[in-house]
């Protein structure tokens, strides 16, 4: 069984819900593994939100805080995703955008070239035995499929994200090296200015919080 990342793009919503419900069916019917899915949308400006989760097959939504699906996502809505969904427009209409989008070396920018703006994807972690099977599917459902090596996926993420925490850790030792001696005193009675009133805030929504899943259960 191969693992792979799928990227099901559709033009019209209705249809990625559809492919999420009859990848759970695959995956009840033992045609396919399904690990973790999210329905995608990306709007008319580029913005990436999540609209519905899936996991393991369940008919309820799941979590994808933890997963490879819930980084992914998380990547290509934050800043990487708005810096990557610029390069692929800055390519729109040039005579070479069609041969640089192939040849990208990025998982990351591929996954954004299969996600044009005003299109809502399904993408999901699976166990594949035959590729025809959700090729079949997405095919009926007027879509395009792209698939990557989960183990492609998952390295790139693991990269993208240490490179995230690198370069936020350089940009704050550079800030702090900008500041004065004057301001980094200042800045070091400002850490705790908030001190009993944040704690007493965070007090106040967990409280919110706790109640909201009594009157919910």
């Amino acid at each position: 069984m191969d693992q792979n990342v799928v990227v099901l793009s559709f033009a019209e919503e209705s249809k990625a819900y559809q492919a999420l419900s009859e990848l759970k069916a695959l995956a009840l019917q033992q045609k396919v593994q399904l690990i973790n899915a999210a329905v995608v949308s990306r709007d008319r400006n580029g913005t990436v939100s999540v609209k519905d989760g899936a996991s393991d097959g369940a008919d309820a939504t799941g979590p994808l805080a933890g997963t490879l699906i819930g980084a992914l996502v998380g990547l290509l809505a934050g800043p990487l995703g708005v810096l990557l969904g610029s390069a692929s427009g800055a390519l729109i209409g040039s005579t070479i955008a069609i041969d640089k989008a192939k040849d990208r070396l990025s998982v990351l920018e591929q996954m954004m070239d299969a996600m044009p703006n005003g299109s809502t994807m399904l993408i999901a972690t699976v166990g594949e035995y035959a590729q025809e099977v959700i090729n079949g599917m997405v095919q009926k459902l007027d879509g395009s499929v792209m698939r990557r090596p989960l183990a492609v996926v998952q390295a790139e993420v693991d990269a993208q994200n240490e490179a995230q925490a690198a370069a936020a850790k350089e940009a704050r030792r550079v800030l702090r090296g900008k500041q004065t001696e004057e301001w980094r005193e200042k800045l070091d009675d400002w850490k705790d200015d908030l001190g009993e009133g944040l704690e007493k805030l965070k007090a106040r929504i967990e409280h919110a919080f706790s109640s909201d899943k009594k009157s919910g259960s």
